[in-house]
């Protein structure tokens, strides 16, 4: 992104005129599936509730996503605000930012901290969460685990068992997408559940080369692949929900994936102890990696829109919005003080592990917000091309995988 920057800059006069006359503020996002198309209409509803005319555009998948906002950069044409899953100095680094001012600042102490230091970019407010999302999940079809007379796992020996119990029993132990997103889950699920916190951290976010090369990284990048054995070449023309889908229906007995699954759940009238179980991935006990949704909001020439701009922030960081947010959408609020009324099993235990976790200092923030682009990037590439090509060995991976975590932007 950075070798546009100058392209991009010289092109924010040209925008000036196009924005003037369009006060409508223009949201670009990823979110396509049921639950998330919900959050966005309760999103929309609730600005125009306000007075604030926002217009939705959805892109289908977050790169695609990604490629759009930055050709809208380019032609002239950037939204007001857009869904990011990089870090705000990402786009701090090659786009004006808005400020979205000191109410919005005032609000970010209700937020835990690791939340709210990802939201400034030059000490100023530029973005906006709108709920937490909860990584580390292990999704179960307890109907079917029941139907074999199994249960679900706590830790990976036990998932390994469980899985090959359910292999030769003819059903399908592991459903995954196409995603280079859910391959990273994976991987990053066996770490922590095996190799643990402290190794996450040195290994993978401060990129030590003793434990990147050593041999308890070539140990955990075997047992990733090792999964694969349990999932279905259908992967490859599925996204999450496809493969979330696939436990609905009863061919799959498990997904690893983050708590956004909550709400396809739900919306298929399926009940937490009776139908599914929500649990920490194997071996990760009351960790909570996770993630947050953000809206980040560009600067604009036009006084009238940047209004609406710090008023749209300001309604969504209300309690109540974090709250009917999260729930439509399967993570948690963001805000300490928002209501878990109406909350499930499986969102107010990931509530309560994070509250725990914020008071503790303990929480652990995903890769994508504290790795550069590349780093993150050239990460998720690895894993996906190890996952896909048997005739790459562990040894191989490993040698490349080194070497993307110590890429700079």
């Amino acid at each position: 992104m950075r070798a546009c920057r100058a392209l991009i800059l010289s092109l924010a006069a040209a925008s000036a005129s196009s924005q003037a006359q369009e006060r409508e503020l223009e949201l670009l996002h990823w979110w396509t599936a049921g639950s998330e198309a919900a959050m966005v209409g309760e999103l929309r509803q609730r600005a125009l509730k306000a007075g604030l005319p926002l217009k939705a555009s959805a892109v289908a998948g977050a790169s695609n996503a990604n490629t759009v906002l930055k050709t809208r950069f380019l032609s002239g044409q950037p939204p007001a605000l857009a869904q990011t899953d990089k870090s705000v100095r990402v786009w701090g680094e090659a786009v004006p930012l808005a400020d979205l001012g000191p109410a919005v600042a005032l609000a970010f102490a209700d937020l835990p901290h690791a939340v709210a230091a990802e939201l400034r970019y030059e000490k100023r407010p530029v973005a906006v969460p709108l709920n937490v999302h909860r990584l580390n999940m292990l999704w179960s079809n307890l109907r079917l685990l029941r139907e074999q007379g199994l249960a679900v796992p706590s830790d990976w020996d036990a998932f390994h068992r469980t899985a090959a119990a359910l292999q030769q029993r003819g059903v399908l132990p592991l459903a995954i997408g196409s995603s280079a997103g859910q391959k990273l889950s994976l991987f990053v699920g066996v770490v922590l559940g095996r190799a643990g916190r402290d190794f996450f951290e040195r290994a993978l976010v401060q990129a030590d080369p003793r434990l990147l090369q050593g041999e308890q990284m070539r140990g955990l990048l075997a047992e990733f692949r090792r999964l694969k054995r349990y999932t279905d070449s259908g992967q490859v023309s599925r996204d999450w929900a496809g493969a979330t889908a696939l436990l609905l229906q009863g061919k799959a007995a498990f997904q690893l994936s983050g708590d956004w699954v909550n709400g396809e759940f739900q919306k298929a009238g399926w009940q937490v102890g009776q139908d599914y179980d929500c649990s920490p991935a194997p071996g990760h006990g009351r960790l909570h990696y996770f993630e947050f949704d953000r809206l980040i909001f560009f600067a604009t020439p036009e006084p009238a829109q940047a209004e609406q701009q710090r008023r749209l922030a300001s309604l969504l960081l209300q309690p109540q919005a974090s709250s009917r947010l999260a729930q439509l959408k399967g993570g948690i609020p963001v805000r300490r003080d928002a209501g878990l009324e109406g909350f499930n099993a499986c969102a107010q235990q990931s509530a309560e592990d994070f509250r725990a976790g914020d008071a503790r200092g303990q929480l652990v923030l995903a890769l994508s917000a504290r790795l550069g682009e590349s780093a993150y990037g050239g990460m998720r590439d690895v894993l996906s091309a190890f996952w896909a090509s048997e005739r790459m060995t562990a040894e191989q991976a490993q040698k490349r995988l080194a070497q993307a975590l110590t890429a700079r932007d």
